[in-house]
């Protein structure tokens, strides 16, 4: 979001720092806020509403309003929910797996994070260089969507596999 905000929208590099700062606030509150609705409604379902929102905020706020007044909201509204990926995934993990295993199952998650990483900042500037002429951050937008939405259907598919019932605490 930094880089966007001074390359695709031209805005001055105060801003770039705004929106980072912007984001990790959403973050702050949402790590304690997404942590106190967990206690209502379950972990799992929590997380699952987190990537939800994720989603809803790069695919349907930052993808099509492309000013500053959207990518505000976009990464105040992305950060909030962002934070509970990392304070939810071992509640979640502890959970559906036991604390007897949990070191060994969240190293191999953070683990997999790494490699996710790793493989998408070369890809994503292979897409700007390719298909965004180095200025037109959409095909990253639509390519960081395509994740949020493939993770946030997988963890559904999981939600269902533990207990059918929508209603269930999880």
């Amino acid at each position: 979001m930094p880089s966007y905000t001074v390359v695709a929208l031209s805005e001055s590099q105060n801003w770039s720092t705004s929106i980072s700062s912007i984001l990790n606030a959403g973050s702050i509150a949402g790590r304690i806020l997404v942590g106190v609705l967990a206690d209502f409604i379950g972990p799992l379902n929590a997380l699952f509403l987190s990537l939800l929102v994720s989603n809803l905020a790069v695919l349907a706020i930052w993808l099509p309003f492309k000013n500053l007044s959207a990518l505000v909201v976009s990464a105040l509204i992305f950060g909030f929910v962002s934070g509970s990926a990392v304070s939810l995934v071992p509640v979640v993990t502890a959970s559906l797996f036991g604390v007897k295993r949990l070191a060994s199952l969240l190293g191999l998650l953070f683990f997999s994070y790494t490699l996710g990483s790793l493989a998408c900042s070369p890809v994503g500037g292979a897409l700007l260089d390719k298909y965004g002429q180095g200025t037109n951050y959409t095909p990253l937008i639509i390519y960081g969507g395509a994740f949020f939405s493939a993770a946030t259907l997988l963890l559904g598919i999981l939600r269902m596999a533990v207990d059918t019932n929508v209603r269930a605490r999880i």
